[in-house]
């Protein structure tokens, strides 16, 4: 053996280490090396099929064909392919329920496995046990479901499939299948149940009512698991007699027991909703004249049919929309939906000239006032009652003026020292301005035709416009500070007044409309002179102190 021969036979050794096959050019070509180099040729083959083999068992390819028999290397290798392949098997049988296999030849693995598979056995035999339970228990439910006179349906969450009904249901759903007349809202019941899906809530509420039967059923709707499907079960109850008791507790809460009519929660709840969806409407707000004197002088059952007679007389004159309540005591009130102003206006004189003709043993009437809402802008409802109050008040004090006056009429306005101003033309023409509006008052309340309103209202207006460009005139003349604020005055009245005449030419002389006069024009007028006429005259005396004015 040559050194050549050594160094081509280290090299095949080393291939091996390496796990490298050897190849064909480091084979030695000495004969008496021949055999020794048959053997290293057949240990390296032996080595690498083995670790072919070792690789294919690694990735869990337990179906790899082994080594060949020859290899002499790979027994160890085949008894643990033997013992995967046949541990495979076992876990296959576990899989399928069968724990009664064990493992003994791998060791701490063996102690684990077998381990595992007892707590499996031993967890089968619980979920046995509860599913016993649970099949025990589904079946006592129901019988309870199929006892209940409620009705009970459960439908497939995914196609809404009726699965389950108890009893009381399948007899409805038989008796209405089976009717020649079906609850008109029978098919919207089953609509809602076969395509019902859960809502944002914990449960949804459905009210379902049978005009044939005469019954109301409320609907409760839970998402649940039945036989192994996801469900939804609808709970359904008769809530006719719940429905008719609350009717009638919320009919007391609106109604008022002496008179009938709606009461002022009603009164105030509907005159808020009006409001908030921007309807039009006119509100009217009735006191009754003398109440307290028929109380006090005829006693309170007297009293209690002058009441019930201005209800009745109400409703007579009312419409079947318009809403009629007693707010309390004396104080009635009435909402006119899609209703102006005028209209309201008439119905409310027509019902006090009804009163007045069936007065008895004493006299009967109304004050009121009226304010139309034209569903425009922002107003609340105190706001509405307020101004309706007000309005009725005014009507209010001038009827009562008017019975306190020797010949009935209204002459509300009268001429005051604490009114002059020391200006002999400006107190000239307040005296004028006053006794103009009292004899508006006096036409409207005589009723004395179309022709003389025409003619008062025209004076007014006219005398109102001359008076104020002479006081203005006077004003620029005296260099008056506040002249601008001033004129803005007498724009505003101007204005009132063209409004307070347009209205007279076309509703006419209301009661409703004298009250405004008697508010808006005189009083407004009268405190205009007391306090803004007497700083402007004031003005003009000191400026006339001075001789030229500087």
């Amino acid at each position: 053996m040559n050194r050549e021969d050594i160094d081509r036979l280290v090299e095949q050794i080393r291939y091996i280490i390496l796990n490298k096959p050897i190849s064909d050019d480091l084979k030695s070509e000495s004969e008496e090396l021949a055999d020794l180099q048959e053997a290293v040729f057949y240990l390296s083959n032996c080595l690498a099929e083995a670790n072919e083999f070792l690789k294919h068992l690694r990735n869990g390819e337990l179906d790899a064909k082994p080594p060949s028999r020859h290899n002499f290397l790979a027994g160890n290798l085949k008894e643990l392919h033997s013992a995967l392949k046949h541990l495979t098997w076992q876990a296959d049988r576990v899989a399928h329920g069968d724990y009664s296999q064990s493992v003994n030849f791998l060791g701490e693995f063996s102690r684990s496995f077998n381990e595992m598979i007892r707590q499996l056995a031993e967890r089968e035999t619980q979920l046995k046990e509860q599913s016993t339970m649970l099949t025990e228990t589904a079946g006592l439910m129901r019988s309870i479901m199929d006892g209940l006179k409620e009705w009970i349906i459960v439908t497939t969450q995914d196609t809404g499939e009726i699965i389950y009904t108890n009893r009381s249901a399948h007899q409805f759903f038989l008796k209405n299948q089976e009717a020649e007349e079906k609850c008109s809202g029978f098919e919207d019941l089953l609509d809602y149940i076969t395509h019902y899906k859960q809502c944002n809530s914990e449960n949804c509420v459905f009210e379902y009512k049978c005009d044939v039967w005469k019954k109301t059923f409320r609907i409760h709707s839970y998402a649940i698991r039945w036989s192994e499907k996801m469900a939804y079960v609808h709970f359904i109850t008769d809530v006719t007699s719940e429905k008719e008791y609350r009717e009638q507790i919320e009919g007391l809460a609106y109604v008022d027991e002496l008179t009938g009519l709606y009461n002022r929660r009603f009164c105030l709840e509907n005159l808020e909703r009006l409001i908030e969806t921007g309807a039009e409407f006119t509100f009217c707000m009735v006191d009754i004249d003398g109440l307290k004197y028929a109380n006090d002088h005829f006693g309170h059952a007297a009293g209690d049919k002058y009441l019930c007679t201005v209800a009745q007389e109400m409703l007579r004159t009312s419409r079947s929309t318009d809403m009629v309540c007693r707010i309390g005591g004396d104080e009635f009130a009435v909402l006119f939906p899609d209703c102006k102003a005028p209209v309201a206006l008439r119905k409310m004189e027509e019902l006090d000239r009804n009163l007045v003709a069936g007065s008895g043993e004493f006299p009967m009437s109304i004050s009121y006032g009226v304010v139309h809402i034209t569903g425009e802008g922002n107003i609340s409802p105190q706001l509405v009652m307020q101004q309706a109050d007000a309005k009725m008040y005014i009507l209010k004090n001038i009827k009562k003026a008017a019975r306190a006056s020797e010949d009935g009429l209204i002459m509300a306005f009268a001429w005051t020292r604490e009114m002059e101003t020391g200006n002999a033309q400006i107190d000239a023409e307040h005296k004028e301005l006053i006794q103009a509006c009292n004899n508006l008052l006096a036409v409207c309340a005589a009723g004395t035709g179309k022709e003389k309103l025409s003619q008062t209202v025209d004076f007014l207006k006219q005398y109102t416009q001359t008076h104020f460009r002479h006081e203005e005139q006077l004003q620029i003349e005296s260099h008056y500070p506040d002249y601008e604020n001033h004129k803005k005055y007498h724009e505003a009245l101007m204005n009132m007044v063209e409004d307070l005449s347009n209205r007279l030419k076309i509703e006419g002389p209301t009661l409703q409309l004298m009250g405004e006069i008697n508010k808006q024009l005189g009083i407004w007028l009268i405190n205009h002179i007391k306090t803004e006429d007497t700083k402007v005259a004031r003005h003009i005396q000191a400026w006339e102190g001075h001789g030229d004015g500087h």
